[in-house]
């Protein structure tokens, strides 16, 4: 593996003992979690770092690595230039999709849980987890994004404290957690703190794509989940450009949205026309109206004007027949 975001692997082999061994770089770094907290990165910065951690992570399947261990505390942050760069360390129980890490195979001892429970899907804690595939690691960025955002994993760590084998793999396999946004809505204000927001506006934040895009990665049934790390990534970016997330429901409300969003500018100048031309339409009509009442009054006045006349011209023809019957007389 050869990316930026991976701690480089420098060496290799098998000890004289037969135990296998790998040396990778020293990372001087923070955890994930532990850094964005510190820094109280918002939403948006948590997610543009956590874009480069998605890619990495498709770099290591694309090389035939599983990593099967993805948590926050093997994903340290460092400073390069000034600018956070994360990288993904400890591939201690990686997984070869199709060759062997070093010149001996291992296998997972038969019913042996391996990685750690509250980052694990599903399939992996089967008690024949032979079968795992990228879309493991799909699911743990799924539990880690979901800690970006909310400051809690999806099953809470006093769920998993004490309990049995039996109903720890019950937990893994069969709770839904709750969306992001309903996690956020009852967490402690420091939670909203440590992202630069108050708590309303973080749950109106994650509400829609976050939400979606959160719920889709940490399916139960893996068929449903992203099929690829990178595909998880390119709706992380789709919501920070405002376009609409491969994840979210394909509503014609919704899309247009995100044109307005995508376009705001333009938008904003069509809708000071329209806003103009509908004055202009109102104070037109206005005056039109205005006129045509005016023109009633006067044809109102006319009408009686002309009734006056009439009158007037009656009264005088009666006075003219009573002076002429008098003279007669």
């Amino acid at each position: 593996m050869d990316h930026p975001n991976i701690a480089r692997v420098l060496d290799g082999g098998v000890t004289d003992e037969g135990r296998p061994y790998f040396a990778m770089e020293y990372v001087k770094g923070v955890p994930l979690i532990e850094y964005c907290d510190n820094a109280k990165l918002t939403v948006r910065g948590r997610l543009e770092l956590f874009v480069p951690i998605c890619k990495a992570v498709q770099h290591a399947h694309q090389k035939g690595v599983i990593h099967r261990d993805l948590k926050p505390s093997n994903i340290l942050v460092c400073l390069y230039d000034g600018k956070p760069v994360p990288k993904v360390i400890d591939f201690g129980l990686a997984k070869a999709m199709h060759q062997s890490l070093t010149d001996k195979t291992l296998y997972t001892s038969h019913g042996m849980m391996v990685g750690t429970p509250l980052y694990m899907s599903p399939e992996q804690a089967e008690s024949n987890n032979l079968d795992v595939d990228t879309r493991t690691d799909v699911y743990s960025l799924g539990v880690i994004l979901y800690e970006l955002l909310t400051g809690s994993t999806p099953l809470k760590k006093a769920q998993l404290k004490d309990a049995a084998v039996a109903e720890l793999l019950r937990l893994i396999k069969e709770v839904e957690p709750p969306k992001p946004s309903t996690r956020v809505s009852g967490s402690q204000p420091n939670v909203a703190a440590q992202r630069s927001i108050d708590s309303a506006h973080l749950a109106r934040s994650i509400s829609g794509d976050l939400d979606w895009v959160v719920m889709k990665a940490l399916e139960k049934e893996r068929s449903r989940r992203y099929e690829t790390a990178n595909g998880l990534a390119e709706d992380i970016r789709r919501h920070l450009s405002d376009e609409p997330v491969s994840a979210g429901p394909p509503s014609a409300s919704y899309r247009l949205t995100k044109l307005v969003k995508r376009n705001k500018g333009l938008f904003t100048a069509a809708a000071a026309v329209l806003v103009v031309l509908t004055l202009g339409l109102i104070g037109t009509s206005w005056g039109l109206i205005a006129a045509a009442r005016a023109s009633n009054k006067l044809q109102a006045a006319n009408d009686q004007l002309d009734e006056a006349l009439q009158d007037a011209n009656e009264q005088r023809k009666i006075a003219q027949q009573n002076e002429s019957a008098a003279v007669a007389e």
